[in-house]
């Protein structure tokens, strides 16, 4: 028994003594400009016709000659791809009725009332002769505005109509003491406007086909003679071009590495001025929080950590795997010159210091 106590006392010992893993986090950066030789080009094939087959045969033919005009100008591309490729019906009105001219004449005249007796009379006199538009002046009480409108497909028509009406209403007012001193024309214009014959529009069926396609292109210098073959063949852009580097893995795996050498040697810098010396890393990632997470914790260093990803050598390190998250893709933009590419990769690395 006192064996056992003894034993359990020296392993408490020993774990109360034990000093945590002292810990060193440093990041490097690569970058490099890199003119782009890649172009991916987006493109839309769009015909309609009544008849489903016709269209979609238009559409083929359109989209096998821009091919062909391609090869004989020996423009090499890649990675042509049918993005999308749909019909769609839609009915497309077909005007059957006739517009014609329509003469419209308005004439407004003033009638002065001073017996406010006479008003009911007044207005039953407007409704009698169609007046839609009877009413007092904003500034003078005892002046009223009438208005009247006649349309004819003749103008001449359009204008004795209406001074017509104006003939008339003068003689009913002569009957309520209303004389020719207290009237008179307020504004008169004539205008033209456009009628139909008031027929029924008829509608048609019409068929869309769309036929959205990308082709990558290797010398982007041809990217305008690429753009005008479509164009001429009824193939219009749709979007955007992007341009990329044809061996941008291989760039970005040498970034890696750089990046990975100044993380090491910025740490070494650090711990110049100390007593203290650089131990193995026991984490390699892109993400910096991912870090700063591991310092706050205070765990052992466990030999079998493992993180999925690209692998980095390192003669003092051994091999590691590092979690690298896809960036994602920059949203394209019409660009017809393209402009350097800067390439930056990030490796953050958790060093144990000793």
């Amino acid at each position: 028994m006192k064996k056992i106590i003894m034993l359990l006392f020296l392993i408490f010992s020993v774990m109360a003594f034990t000093e945590p893993i002292r810990k060193l986090s440093v990041t490097g950066n690569a970058e490099r400009e890199i003119m782009p030789d890649i172009a991916t080009i987006n493109f839309r094939v769009y015909t309609k016709n009544e008849d489903l087959k016709k269209a979609g045969k238009e559409n083929e033919t359109n989209f096998e000659n821009f091919k062909n005009e391609l090869k004989k100008k020996n423009i090499a591309t890649t990675n042509l791809t049918t993005n999308n490729y749909f019909s769609q019906k839609t009915f497309e009105a077909i005007k059957d009725s006739k517009e014609k001219d329509e003469f419209l004449t308005t004439l407004v005249f003033s009638v002065r009332v001073t017996d406010y007796s006479k008003i009911p009379a007044l207005i039953d006199l407007a409704e009698k002769n169609s007046i839609k538009n009877f009413k007092s002046d904003s500034y003078d009480k005892t002046l009223y505005l009438v208005e009247v409108k006649k349309n004819n497909s003749q103008k001449n028509t359009s204008i004795a109509e209406a001074f017509g009406v104006y003939d008339t209403i003068k003689k009913q007012l002569s009957n309520l003491g209303i004389y020719d001193n207290d009237i008179s024309i307020y504004s008169y214009s004539n205008s033209t406007s456009k009628v139909s014959d008031g027929k029924q529009q008829k509608k048609k069926e019409t068929y869309n086909i769309y036929n959205d396609f990308s082709i990558q292109i290797k010398d982007i210098n041809k990217i305008n003679e690429v753009i005008k073959i479509a164009e001429n063949n009824k193939i219009n852009l749709q979007g955007n071009i992007a341009f990329d580097i044809s061996n941008k893995d291989e760039i970005e795996s040498d970034l890696y590495n750089k990046a990975y050498e100044l993380s090491k040697t910025k740490a070494t810098s650090i711990l110049k001025s100390s007593n203290m010396t650089l131990g193995d890393p026991l984490v390699v990632s892109e993400n910096v929080s991912y870090q700063n997470i591991a310092i706050q914790e205070d765990y052992y260093y466990d030999k079998n950590i493992a993180i999925k990803g690209a692998r980095l050598n390192d003669s003092n390190a051994g091999i590691y795997e590092m979690s690298i998250a896809a960036p994602a893709p920059p949203k394209p933009v019409v660009n017809y010159k393209p402009q350097m590419l800067k390439l930056s990769q990030n490796v953050s690395i958790l060093f144990e210091i000793k």
